[in-house]
């Protein structure tokens, strides 16, 4: 009796110690298991942090589709600069106190008529505008009993100074019309080298041998139109506004011969 009670006790000992050593082995699987996706979010965090890190900014992306153009973007870029300098030379010069200043025509009317040419010619030098010199051409004139002949060096004198107007902004027409040539010029330049490496290799079934050319050719062209489009803009911007000057300026003149020229000889 005593043997079996010792056996029993023996069997519940052994399987109470295997249930234990069962449940520990799982806790301490589960416990592996935690710490390896604990270790392994962190370390996807990390990898993900430095991705972002490397991914480049647009600035930089920019910069790097620059590079692919080559020299030709060097002189694209020059064109862009000379472009932007004529804009900003434009904007800041041509204003319709340089052109026709308002209320000038009145001025000269009534010292004219007073016969204070001195305050005319003084008035002329200090506003320095295209009518202020046709003023100045009316002065070397104003015996002139023929007030056709005065209207005649008066506005030879305005159509000179217009198209000196005109010719400071042909920089525009210019850059507009190179910038797109130049860029075709990469492009061709960029398909050359396509054919050259189609030639060396002998196939093209690896298109990626191809990307750098064709990047290339690609870049001019659009940093050529790039160019040519706002230039081109600003170019018939600054026009119209001249054809509109030329139309008051013209305005003012005959109203001051009609005023100092005809009524004096009727």
């Amino acid at each position: 009796m005593k043997i079996k009670t010792t056996i029993i006790a023996l069997g519940v000992a052994s399987a109470a110690f295997f249930a234990f050593a069962d449940d520990a082995t799982t806790t301490n699987n589960v416990a592996d298991a935690a710490a390896t996706n604990a270790v392994e979010a962190v370390e996807g965090a990390a990898n993900a942090a430095l991705e972002e890190q490397k991914q480049p900014t647009a600035l930089e992306r920019w910069m790097k589709e620059i590079e692919k153009g080559g020299t030709t973007m060097i002189f694209l870029g020059l064109l862009s600069v000379l472009g932007l300098g004529c804009a900003i030379e434009r904007a800041c010069t041509l204003r319709r106190a340089k052109i026709v200043p308002d209320g000038f025509a009145s001025f000269v009317i009534t010292e004219w008529k007073n016969g204070n040419f001195d305050a005319i010619r003084e008035s002329c030098v200090k506003s320095k505008s295209v009518l202020a010199r046709v003023v100045e051409t009316m002065l070397e004139h104003k015996d002139a009993t023929d007030y056709q002949q005065a209207k005649i060096f008066a506005e030879d004198k305005a159509g000179r100074e217009l198209r000196l107007e005109n010719r400071k902004s042909s920089l525009l027409a210019t850059v507009a019309t190179i910038a797109p040539l130049l860029g075709l010029f990469g492009t061709v330049v960029g398909l050359l080298g396509a054919f050259s490496t189609v030639a060396a290799v002998g196939e093209m079934g690896d298109p990626s041998i191809l990307a750098d050319d064709i990047g290339k050719a690609l870049v001019t062209t659009v940093a050529g139109l790039a160019i040519s489009m706002p230039c081109l803009f600003i170019y018939n911007i600054i026009k119209d506004k001249v054809n509109l000057y030329a139309v008051f300026l013209e305005e003012e003149i005959n109203d001051i011969i009609n005023h100092v020229f005809v009524q004096r000889t009727k």
